[in-house]
């Protein structure tokens, strides 16, 4: 709403552009007038109100000029800065900046993530886990196991014996890299729930174009296309100036590997995508349950 300006108050010709530290334009008015008038005027104001055209309340000063004036400058922000509004015309909070990076983390994956269903194409981990379990040395050096029924099996498969020529090389895990987006919000009041979607797959809402407030890498769109992503962070925090920031990530795997229909399991994470949503497992998982799970 707008602010009433005082009857008894006349607004000064000296006023001010800037532009914060944290990057927000500033616009500062001045107004003269008794002491009391503007002390109680200053104490009304609340941060919803629109103190000149575009231009809504942030901060105040008030100070004591010879008799037994004062003058109030108030400082403002070319959005509201709360995002409560009115029951009648809610508002709601729009980020002061919106903010998105990309990295890399790293990700120990275990080798018997090579094993796959092909006994022909793939490594075959029944095979390899009954030849670590062999007790008889002689056997295993051998790539041979003794089986239940006491007959002895000798692993001839060329994709199993590969990778067992690693697990001998003493390989347990290798070593991949997975990108990371990351979306911080910066407000000037509590902003929105967070905790939205975390750990299913979804996602990022990467804007197509950069502007003032929302900026992100060149080709993130491009990266964001490529992969299938995991909610894995969304918090908020005040910092010390005031303002709150929100900070949601996502990690992804890429399409392109041999599951790419899904490379995320949807049973383990499910799926909150747009108008897509499946259940994950509960836990314990329930195979009699109805609906996704």
């Amino acid at each position: 709403m707008a602010w009433n300006v005082p009857a008894t108050a006349t607004r000064q010709h000296d006023e001010s552009e800037g532009r914060s530290d944290s990057g927000d334009k500033t616009h500062s008015v001045s107004y003269k007038g008794p002491y009391p008038d503007l002390q109680t005027a200053a104490d009304a104001l609340e941060t919803s109100d629109q103190i000149d055209t575009g231009w809504y309340y942030a901060s105040h000063e008030l100070r004591r000029v010879p008799g037994s004036l004062g003058i109030l400058t108030i400082n403002c922000l070319p959005h509201p800065a709360s995002g409560e509004g009115t029951s009648q015309n809610p508002r709601v909070a729009e980020p002061l900046k919106d903010i998105w990076s990309i990295q890399s983390v790293r990700n120990d994956v275990s080798v018997m993530a090579y094993c796959g269903p092909s006994p022909g194409a793939n490594p075959q981990r029944s095979l390899i886990e009954a030849w670590m379990k062999e007790p008889d040395g002689t056997l295993a050096s051998a790539y041979k196991f003794r089986k239940p029924d006491g007959s002895i099996y000798e692993i001839v498969e060329d994709a199993t014996l590969a990778l067992i020529a690693k697990i001998e090389k003493g390989v347990e895990a290798v070593i991949r890299f997975y990108p990371v987006v990351t979306r911080t919000r910066t407000y000037a009041e509590v902003p929105p729930a967070c905790l939205e979607n975390l750990g299913f797959i979804n996602t990022p809402p990467v804007p197509v174009d950069s502007s003032t407030k929302g900026k992100k890498p060149n080709g993130l769109k491009t990266a964001v296309d490529a992969h299938q992503w995991l909610k894995c962070k969304d918090d908020a925090q005040e910092q010390s100036d005031g303002k709150w920031t929100r900070t949601e990530a996502w990690m992804g795997i890429a399409k392109s590997d041999e599951n790419a229909r899904f490379p995320w399991d949807k049973d383990l994470y499910g799926v909150r995508d747009g108008a897509t949503n499946f259940d994950r497992w509960t836990m314990p998982y329930n195979h009699n349950a109805g609906g996704n799970n």
